[in-house]
């Protein structure tokens, strides 16, 4: 039997072959198999694991370390942590306000916000994201199957006066406060508040109505309402009012929101409102654009390039501010004349006659002490709830749902709200670095989805990151670790 020198056999373990060829070392695996002619177990002599040498000692071939890297690569485990990390990191009030308000759902109600805000996920994928995602390494063992979601969703949503006090941690003193409502298509047929009705495109659908509030002064969603298909804004505005609690906040409504029954329920709320009316309200005065004579004007000041007229006078103790845009102005009567030519069957001079006194003018009703200016740029600020109701049925894709109940619905609800808010945290944090021309919120978290964790032998790393992630990150000033 020859015999190997030490260098050589102190390389030689259990499971493995040394073999000596061409004057060269060799170690090979090598297993056994019982052979039942000869009744004694057989060699088999497996696949090539390296050479040996004395001066190198064993160095590995390359098949073997292929095989060895492929074999620690399927034991990786890979989840998203670049959103995770930002919401714990930088949005962790939300976990702290959640948990005062429930403290036996916060978690889930996070995680669920997460899927809806990362990738418009339905309920029914929720769980799936939730083990890709480092959320289920911070949030451990949460059951989201959908067996086990529906029983949550329904007792979740009864919790109106909860959800309502979390509404209430986003109030400012003296804000403003924008009005507006939307329809949301139903899929389902079993809860009373989906109403057959005529949505906003004009057409008739299955519908749930939904009432905003948004803040100018915080820049973030701040209430919503779910209110039947058939009953349309101006008829809830009052409990909206009341639940909200609002006191000190001016209301900028839009044009569907006037009634006399709508102003005397703010003035008896003692709140301050601007509210703009229909050009064809009786309570507008179009003298002074009539005679054409800027003498009787009370002045005119800036917007965004454009010169803006107005004048002022009282109607029953409240204050009207008529405005005049003249470049609007010639934009509508030019609009309407080729109507005219185009479409002679619906458009004619004689409407247009009457019409051309109110082309390029509004007029709002208030009672604040608000000068012309400052009314007129205040209600300008409706196109922000006007965006936001787009984000959430374009960008979050809730537009439409398929809930089967009401109190679900509700929670569904209080989940997107909860990604609204998020939404539009990325967005203000983009706009203080002066970035919103480059990138867009869903730019951010497109971007942050890419970074992942990695777990190997039992260790979490941070993964490589882009270069242009990290140079996303780095203007923005958020580290990710």
């Amino acid at each position: 039997m020859a015999t190997h020198p030490e260098w050589a056999t102190k390389h030689k373990k259990k499971g493995t072959e040394l073999r000596l060829i061409g004057g060269r070392y060799y170690l090979y695996e090598v297993t056994s198999k019982w052979d039942p002619e000869k009744k004694r177990p057989k060699k088999i002599t497996g696949k090539l694991l390296g050479r040996i040498t004395k001066e190198d000692g064993f160095v590995e071939s390359e098949k073997a370390k292929l095989r060895r890297q492929s074999l620690s690569l399927s034991k990786l485990t890979v989840k998203e942590y670049g959103i995770t990390s930002f919401i714990f990191g930088h949005l962790g009030e939300y976990e702290t306000l959640l948990k005062k308000h429930f403290p036996d759902h916060y978690k889930q109600i996070l995680v669920l916000a997460y899927g809806r805000l990362a990738h418009h996920s339905p309920m029914k994928n929720i769980e799936f994201h939730y083990h890709h995602s480092f959320m289920s390494e911070i949030y451990k063992g949460l059951n989201l199957s959908s067996k086990h979601l529906s029983p949550f969703l329904r007792e979740f949503g009864a919790r109106r006066e909860q959800i309502v006090a979390f509404f209430k941690e986003f109030k400012s003193d003296k804000d403003n406060l924008l009005f507006d409502g939307t329809d949301l298509l139903s899929k389902s047929k079993l809860m009373g508040i989906t109403q057959y009705s005529k949505s906003k495109k004009g057409t008739y659908d299955s519908l749930t109505n939904l009432m905003f509030a948004f803040s100018v002064d915080l820049q973030l969603p701040v209430y919503y309402r779910l209110l039947p298909g058939n009953i349309k804004d101006i008829k809830a505005f009052k409990l909206c009012l009341e639940e909200l609690n609002v006191k000190d906040a001016a209301v900028i409504a839009d044009k569907g929101f006037y009634s006399q029954k709508n102003v005397e329920r703010l003035l008896d709320g003692k709140l301050k409102f601007i509210i703009p009316l229909k050009r064809n309200s009786s309570l507008i005065n179009y003298q002074k654009i009539e005679s054409s004579d800027k003498k009787s004007f009370d002045g005119f000041f800036n917007f965004q390039g454009r010169i803006i007229w107005y004048y002022s006078y009282a109607v029953d103790n409240l204050k009207m501010n008529v405005y005049l845009d003249e470049r609007l102005k010639t934009e509508e009567s030019n609009d309407y004349l080729n109507r005219v030519k185009s479409l002679p069957d619906r458009y004619n001079m004689e409407d247009f006659y009457v019409k051309q006194y109110h082309f390029g003018t509004i007029a709002m009703l208030h009672n604040t002490d608000k000068d012309p200016e400052k009314v007129y740029v205040n209600y300008k600020s409706r196109m922000q709830i006007e965006n936001m109701i787009d984000v959430f049925k374009n960008i979050l894709e809730a537009d439409s749902s398929y809930m089967q109940n009401e109190q679900a619905l509700e929670t569904w609800m209080f989940i997107n709200h909860i990604a609204l808010h998020w939404y539009y945290r990325i967005y203000q944090l983009l706009v203080k670095f002066e970035l919103t021309k480059k990138f867009s919120p869903m730019d951010f978290i497109i971007f942050l989805k890419e970074v992942r964790k990695v777990k190997a032998n039992g260790v979490w790393n941070t993964a490589e990151i882009t270069n242009k992630t990290q140079k996303l990150l780095d203007m923005l000033n958020i580290p990710i670790t």
